[in-house]
């Protein structure tokens, strides 16, 4: 897990190759990337040169009405 106040974000951040629990996943140093992970796996590598970086994505549900 790496230390978010680096990136001015709140809650866990995950590096590239972390084993994290299902769900979806945004990097977040490159807008539009999301992971979908439908069970627990390693998240991928930028393959660019950098360390991706990913946050987990809250679900939100609309209730109707």
């Amino acid at each position: 897990m790496i230390d978010d106040s680096e990136f001015g974000t709140t809650g866990p951040l995950f590096a590239a190759g972390t084993l994290v629990p299902a769900g979806k996943y945004r990097r977040i140093d490159m807008p539009g990337r999301e992971v979908d992970l439908s069970a627990s796996g390693h998240l991928p590598a930028s393959f660019d040169g950098r360390v991706a970086v990913y946050a987990r994505m809250s679900v939100s549900f609309a209730l109707s009405a």
